[in-house]
């Protein structure tokens, strides 16, 4: 009878133990997504903590210099502005995944001088 007992208790360990195991795995896995930045001057006021800068729709025609400040940015998205070219400050972004500047107005020129600029960014022109 005693061996029956301590059998039970022994799978109730193991799976106490596995479900403890499943919930650390669970947690370990989950994502945190970094804060989308919508306002430029905001951005530039947190320049180390910008990962993600959103100024689609902003009728922007030029970007400032400062946008270089932006050491860890990963993703900007520009699309839907009115951008004909972008500041050498573009290219400090070491850290830009992905670009977005659809619908704008670039020349083919200036599209090849950014992708000059950022070698090993994803540049999304259309």
């Amino acid at each position: 009878m005693n061996f029956r007992i301590t059998l039970i208790h022994l799978q109730k360990i193991t799976i106490y133990f596995l479900f403890l195991i499943y919930l650390s795995c669970e947690t370990q896995t989950e994502k945190v997504e970094p804060k989308t930045y919508m306002d430029l001057t905001e951005a530039i006021q947190n320049p180390l903590d910008v990962r993600v800068l959103n100024l689609w729709n902003n009728q922007l025609t030029t970007l400032p210099k400062e946008i270089g400040q932006l050491k860890n940015l990963q993703r900007l998205e520009l699309n839907n502005n009115q951008l004909t070219t972008l500041s050498k400050g573009i290219g400090q972004l070491k850290n830009l995944k992905k670009l977005y500047l659809n619908n704008n107005q670039l020349s083919s020129e200036e599209k090849e001088r950014i992708r000059k600029l950022l070698p090993k960014c994803q540049i999304y022109f259309e």
